[in-house]
């Protein structure tokens, strides 16, 4: 019961706050590697409400020990620590999705920074395909800020930086050039969030 309640807070924490999440590229079916870049505070939970989108629940994320307050609390919205690798290991070799984070640390926005081997290590040891995911919370012409996840395959692993580096600079483009008013072009919503006040009094 509890980690069922943990599940419908975080679900609530993007629909209620957020204007929705928008993905372009292919949610993983099987067990994956989902490695993002981490420019907002926002990243795991909008990976998370996507993979949820297509009914998966068998979700983990890979974090510093230090960022896990109650390990109990913490272990049932997924979190692993890095200093428990064998656990996060497991996550991948039943099945689920392991979101991680190959910058090591939350960055301000902006191009890719260092990127760490954790990502390539557990990628090798766990034998799962790897994702490179951009991902960017951003306030644009609604009250909210909206979510768009950009997922690219990652055939080789040693890639994964070169790969994660050119996406983020492609998109960073494409949301300097959209129209702010609408969603960005050539992404899909997989989850509704809350309408500004603008579209609800225009109703």
């Amino acid at each position: 019961m509890p980690a069922a309640v943990t599940a419908f807070c975080l679900d609530q924490l993007v629909r209620r706050n957020l204007r929705g999440v928008w993905v372009r590229g292919e949610l993983p079916a099987g067990p994956a590697i989902w490695a993002a870049n981490h420019h907002s505070w926002w990243d795991f939970f909008v990976a998370r409400a996507a993979v949820r989108s297509i009914g998966r629940t068998d979700i983990g994320v890979l974090m510093d020990p230090a960022n896990i307050g109650s390990r109990r609390m913490f272990g049932w919205a997924g979190a692993v620590g890095t200093d428990r690798l064998r656990a996060a290991l497991d996550v991948l070799r039943s099945g689920g999705v392991l979101v991680l984070f190959p910058e090591g640390e939350l960055r301000a926005p902006g191009p890719l920074g260092p990127v760490r081997p954790g990502a390539a290590w557990l990628a090798h040891r766990g034998r799962r395909p790897t994702r490179a995911v951009v991902t960017r919370v951003v306030l644009r012409g609604h009250q909210a800020p909206e979510a768009y996840l950009d997922i690219s395959p990652v055939p080789v692993v040693a890639e994964l930086a070169a790969v994660l580096a050119s996406r983020i600079e492609a998109v960073d483009a494409e949301l300097a050039g959209a129209d702010p008013s609408h969603p960005v072009p050539g992404y899909r919503p997989v989850v509704k969030g809350v309408r500004s006040w603008s579209e609800r009094m225009s109703r």
